[in-house]
């Protein structure tokens, strides 16, 4: 964004006529500033996410974030989904099910991890 922003002021500052006597956010609605106020939210979301989670979760997060946009655009906009995507996207849910989860009769790895243990730990 801030690339964005640096671009819009050098266009800003070649204006000229009457449009150099309007404002900076010139034409910007109400509607405008809550989708800036989002964009920045979504930027600030994203540095948290980066910063405490790890690279698989932040995998998950980013298929599951996909997977919602595209469920909330078919029912607000009629939005087409092929078998293609739904197939992916229960492929990407499935994932981050089994992630979360414990799967009964699984190795137990997840459990001993958590516990303090170590998969390589030694004999002797």
């Amino acid at each position: 964004a801030f690339f964005s922003v640096c671009i819009g002021l050098i266009q800003y500052s070649q204006l000229k006529g009457d449009d150099a006597s309007k404002p900076f956010a010139h034409g910007f609605t109400t509607w405008v500033w809550i989708l800036v106020g989002l964009q920045a939210g979504g930027g600030m979301l994203v540095a948290a996410v980066i910063k405490y989670a790890d690279n698989v979760l932040k995998g998950l997060a980013t298929g599951v974030s996909v997977v919602f946009a595209s469920v909330c655009s078919f029912f607000l906009f009629g939005t087409g989904l092929s078998l293609q995507f739904t197939f992916g996207a229960a492929i990407i849910l499935g994932s981050v099910f089994f992630f979360s989860n414990d799967i009964p009769g699984g190795s137990g790895n997840k459990a001993k991890v958590e516990k303090g243990g170590s998969e390589s730990k030694s004999n002797g």
